[in-house]
């Protein structure tokens, strides 16, 4: 039993340290960059990365959902992902969305 509380709280422990990237063949400009922006806004470069890919992972996590969106059945019977509404009523809109739906249980 011993043993497997230990092996909890290092697993614990480990998962709260979050984990370590490293970028390989960066362009020394671009690292000079990134390390002025961070300097200018008071963080450290790892700071500043870490909040940066937060930020991008984040925005990938919307375009995944808009792409998923996008994908639907519902959008595809619409006509895409931004169709010309003119001349589509709103019964029809109803009725294609209730048909890719299917019977409510």
């Amino acid at each position: 039993m011993h043993a497997n509380l230990s092996t909890c709280m290092n697993l614990d422990y480990y998962r709260s340290m979050g984990v370590t990237v490293q970028v390989r063949d960066l362009d020394p400009d671009v690292q000079e960059r990134l390390r002025r922006s961070a300097t200018k806004e008071g963080l450290s470069l790892s700071a500043f990365l870490r909040r940066e890919l937060t930020e991008l992972a984040r925005d990938l996590e919307v375009r995944e959902r808009v792409d998923i969106l996008n994908a639907g059945s519902i959008r595809t019977a619409l006509g895409g992902a931004f169709p010309e509404l003119t001349g589509i009523s709103t019964q029809q809109i109803v009725d294609i969305i209730r048909e890719q739906r299917g019977p409510l249980d």
